[in-house]
């Protein structure tokens, strides 16, 4: 029983796999549906949201927009996103899929102006 599989990490990987695919090129936004898609799949934990409102305070405390450097994670490509804002491509579009699976809980018609606006 060593190697007991754990599920749980192999669905994230994979899930984080299909993320960086999709978001390697720029203008990612067009691709609505298979966005929509992966904002179903998203499951929030508590994690998320604690890194999501330090994520917010560290945005805050640098006078950055939320809405706009998620709209430009998803826009730019992950080389310029880097160099503009110094912050890993990666983490800020996990960062961008749990603010789209809270906006969506809790403001579908703001959630869907965000994903069809581009």
């Amino acid at each position: 029983m060593n190697k007991i599989i754990d599920f749980i990490s192999i669905k994230q990987r994979k899930q984080d796999e299909k993320l960086d695919r999709m978001f390697r090129k720029a203008n990612s936004l067009q691709d609505v549906q298979e966005i929509d898609k992966l904002v179903e799949e998203k499951s929030l934990v508590v994690q998320d949201h604690k890194l999501f409102l330090a994520f917010l305070k560290y945005l805050e405390l640098k006078e950055l927009q939320p809405q706009a450097i998620f709209k430009e994670v998803l826009e730019l490509p992950k080389f310029k996103f880097e160099e503009r804002y110094q912050m890993n491509w990666q983490s800020v579009v996990q960062l961008c899929f749990t603010f789209l699976a809270i906006l969506k809980e809790n403001d579908p018609e703001q959630y869907l102006e965000f994903i069809v606006s581009n």
